[in-house]
């Protein structure tokens, strides 16, 4: 068994651990990867502290005008206290003072409240939005794969067999996941967008003869999609075809090919 640690790291589970969303059963799946794998445990720090850094960036400061505007809305005293006038001591007024005071302090006390609660509304309100962003950003990061336990599964419990660009198409590069429940499937790298009216066909090389293993899908959800079985093959490789496929392959239109 063969594992692409690099497909692993690429397919968002990472992500979706660090984010606390990835199911129980993959995140034990994953924590045991990172106990045995530096690589991984590696990447999932990273994606930790990109995390981190992300959170401080954009963690909201207060608008420099409250301070003032809470200050102004303290300064409760009346023209005739500024102005430094001379009020008589008696009892009767030192009541009303009192009394004014008092409820000064009850305004400016509740004016100050009302900020506060005004700014907590604010930044409530813009955490919400940054939550919403957050998730729509692993959203997308979640739809790079339409199944994570089959994808695990096929990590795994498959044999990666690379398949690699013939002679007339270097640098081509594409995947072949071959299952132990004798499942194939098909990871396209680079090849290039097949022409209106062609697809690509899959092949295994069985005691010296090709087999069809089916059609690859351009617009289906996933980047890795199930191909059909087969329980002994020398080579897979894969060859351009019309549209729905040839029972038997055009070699002079194959991409790739790889020996198992």
């Amino acid at each position: 068994m063969k594992v692409d640690i690099k497909t692993y790291i690429s397919s968002g589970v990472i992500e979706d651990y660090v984010l606390g969303i990835l199911p129980q059963e993959e995140s034990s799946i994953l924590e045991c990867v990172i106990s045995n794998n530096a690589e991984v445990k590696q990447a999932v720090l990273e994606v930790q502290e990109t995390f981190e850094k992300l959170a401080t960036i954009q963690a909201i400061t207060p608008p420099t005008t409250l301070k003032e505007e809470i200050r102004k809305r303290l300064d409760f005293g009346t023209d005739e206290t500024k102005s430094g006038k001379i009020v008589p001591l008696s009892t009767e007024k030192t009541e009303v003072r009192k009394t004014g005071d008092f409820s000064g302090w009850m305004k400016a006390a509740s004016v100050a409240l009302l900020l506060g609660l005004g700014f907590l509304g604010y930044e409530v309100a813009n955490k919400n939005a940054e939550l919403k962003t957050i998730a729509q950003q692993n959203t997308e990061l979640s739809s790079k794969i339409t199944d994570l336990e089959q994808m695990n599964s096929i990590i795994m419990n498959s044999r990666r067999i690379e398949l690699k660009g013939v002679e007339k198409h270097p640098n081509m590069i594409a995947d072949v996941y071959w299952h132990t429940s004798k499942k194939v499937f098909l990871e396209i790298k680079n090849l290039p967008p097949a022409p209106t009216g062609k697809q690509y066909q899959l092949w295994a090389i069985v005691d010296g003869k090709p087999v069809d293993m089916g059609m690859h899908n351009p617009k289906a959800d996933s980047t890795v999609q199930e191909m059909k079985s087969v329980d002994k093959a020398q080579a897979f490789a894969i060859t351009l075809e019309k549209e729905g496929g040839n029972p038997q392959p055009t070699m002079e239109e194959m991409y790739v090919m790889g020996t198992t």
